[in-house]
């Protein structure tokens, strides 16, 4: 009989005890085990561990632990930076060394890709890891009701987070300074989603998330190209999308630009360009480029880049992808021509998919924040159309369950000489 035989888990109430050994991971990176035909959750745990924990919630199906004692640790364990992790939903791996933790989401991504899946085997070289696992995040967004914070794990309040050491240092000593002030400069004018974002070259905006057209705010950023060793200067506003990982945006920007520097397109398009990053940086190597945004921030800090870089091969146009790809898409050359794209965590929508299908450029460069509507898209392209030749992942988020990744498709030309496709029915 174990210790909790004689406990019923129906009736634990917050605050309670319960000792538990971790079966699994859920989705969401949760630890997870099952007692007495209800799921327990473990935040900061790791399969094979035997935890003493907390009962913070306990529902009909599910109970939530905190953990308060370790008592068989994993051989991957390691000790958390941030006092708030486990209550905080931003971080899921901090306990978890980080050489796991880029094992963990090598599996995870190769788990997307079934073995009927058209891309099976992969040509995946593995995942890149960030220089710097903490101090690397660029931005964070804090909500109310009330004080702003951050989410906690399945919760539905905010939590008034102290600290972030995966944030740059210039953003963490913000959030702290507006702690200590309980926000109350946003808070007395009724202002409850709070953006916090700091340059490489030390600018902080704190601010409304969603401001008036009056307190629109630029910043100043610098990067240098990892191909070319150029270093531009770029504006960048507050507001609008700008990847979020300053050490890790040279290396993505390099696996992205150097299969176009190779393949040397006479036209590129690059689709939800938002800033134009990707079509700036490959600048050199292509003769033509249109970037297509919908953003108008984006569009405006695009454009103003472009003007002050003095890129005359660059052209963007303010427009939803799936109203305007088909149009620059049936007027591309049949050789040498290029499509980058980069959607949201949703993925390419049916109709942006059914465009490149019907008019494929000959390669293809997939940037993609979802391994799930990655492989989902792929299986798609890759069923008749593109062959995946080389893939790779970014951990642009170390600590937490996010990865980025980028394929390499190309045009099938010959199907004879192609023999995966057959795997994939």
């Amino acid at each position: 009989m174990t210790l909790n035989d004689t406990i019923n888990i129906k009736q634990l109430q917050r605050g309670d005890s319960l000792t538990v050994t971790i079966e699994r991971f859920n989705h969401k990176y949760l630890g997870e085990t099952s007692v007495q035909g209800k799921t327990v959750l473990v935040p900061g745990s790791i399969p094979g561990e035997t935890i003493r924990g907390e009962v913070i919630r306990n529902w009909k199906r599910r109970l939530l632990l905190k953990p308060i004692e370790i008592i068989e640790p994993s051989i991957d364990r390691v000790a958390p930076k941030c006092q708030h992790f486990t209550t905080c939903a931003g971080c899921q791996f901090q306990h978890i060394s980080y050489r796991k933790q880029l094992e963990i989401k090598a599996s995870r991504l190769q788990n997307y890709f079934h073995e009927k899946h058209p891309c099976h085997p992969l040509p995946l070289r593995g995942v890149i890891g960030s220089p710097t696992p903490y101090r690397y995040r660029n931005s964070i967004k804090l909500h109310g009701p009330g004080e702003p914070g951050f989410w906690q794990v399945l919760g539905v309040d905010m939590m008034r987070n102290e600290e972030c050491p995966i944030c740059v240092e210039s953003v963490d000593k913000a959030l702290q300074q507006q702690r200590q002030e309980h926000f109350h400069q946003f808070t007395r004018q009724g202002i409850l989603n709070v953006l916090i974002r700091g340059t490489k070259i030390g600018e902080t905006y704190v601010g409304p998330e969603n401001p008036s057209a009056e307190e629109i705010t630029w910043l100043n950023e610098e990067l240098t190209h990892p191909l070319t060793d150029v270093t531009y200067q770029l504006i960048v506003p507050a507001h609008a999308f700008w990847q979020g990982s300053t050490p890790m945006l040279p290396k993505l920007i390099e696996q992205v630009v150097r299969p176009i520097r190779e393949f040397s397109p006479d036209v590129l398009v690059e689709s939800y360009c938002g800033m134009g990053l990707f079509g700036i940086m490959s600048a050199p190597f292509a003769k033509e480029i249109i970037g297509i945004e919908e953003h108008p921030l984006a569009i405006e800090a695009a454009k103003q880049n472009q003007e002050n870089l003095n890129l005359s091969n660059l052209r963007i146009f303010r427009a939803k992808t799936e109203d305007r790809l088909e149009e620059f898409l049936v007027d591309l050359p049949s050789e040498k021509s290029a499509l980058i794209v980069d959607p949201p965590r949703s993925g390419l929508p049916k109709k942006v998919l059914k465009q490149i299908l019907k008019a494929p450029p000959q390669l293809l460069v997939y940037v993609s924040c979802s391994p799930e509507s990655f492989a989902r898209n792929l299986e798609a392209l890759c069923r008749e159309t593109y062959q995946l030749e080389d893939m790779v992942g970014l951990d642009m988020f170390p600590q937490t369950k996010h990865l980025e990744c980028v394929g390499i498709l190309k045009r099938i030309i010959d199907r004879s000489t192609y023999s995966p496709l057959s795997k994939g029915g």
